[in-house]
């Protein structure tokens, strides 16, 4: 009998150990880390920003941290990030008031493989390291632009490009 008592105390011990240790590592990261993360990633400081939401919510049975904000030139970005690891999980930017009306005429436009690059360039990947889904010039509430997807080892990257500025506007990344 004492053996199984002892046995089970090792067991209840250990088991209390790894539920300490997981709640020790996920409350690594503090709201103000999750920020400061977002901001750095984005390239911006609290003082060009106003925080929408900062708050944790599980997401595919892990806790992550959201946080979205808005730039003082109209950007907005939303993040999940891991709440024990600190790795953004996916991000998305909007830009949509920096867009131009689109009066002017296709012919205009910025072409499809400089929307590509502004994509690529704005992800800090180079060609050789994506594989491309379908890309289309489309129109959005009355503007021209080029929508799509490509793909990295890591990611999968949704976009659209001004088509007359040339401009990243929407932005989606969502690692594996």
């Amino acid at each position: 009998m004492k053996k199984y008592t002892k046995l089970g105390t090792i067991i209840a011990a250990g088991a209390l150990a790894m539920a300490m240790a997981a709640t020790g590592f996920a409350a690594q990261l503090t709201e103000e880390k999750a920020k400061a993360i977002a901001l750095e990633h984005a390239g911006v400081t609290e003082e060009d920003i106003t925080f929408i939401k900062n708050k944790t919510d599980y997401e595919d049975g892990r806790l992550v941290y959201e946080v979205e904000f808005v730039t003082k030139n109209y950007r907005e970005y939303d993040y999940e990030i891991d709440a024990g690891t600190g790795t953004i999980i996916s991000w998305d930017y909007d830009a949509e008031d920096s867009m131009k009306t689109v009066s002017e005429t296709a012919s205009e436009a910025v072409s499809l493989e400089d929307a590509k690059a502004a994509a690529l360039a704005f992800a800090g990947l180079k060609a050789s390291d994506v594989t491309w889904g379908k890309v289309k010039q489309d129109y959005d509430d009355g503007r021209l632009i080029y929508e799509g997807t490509f793909y990295s080892a890591s990611a999968e990257y949704e976009f659209e490009v001004d088509a007359i500025s040339g401009m990243v506007i929407d932005w989606e990344a969502e690692r594996f």
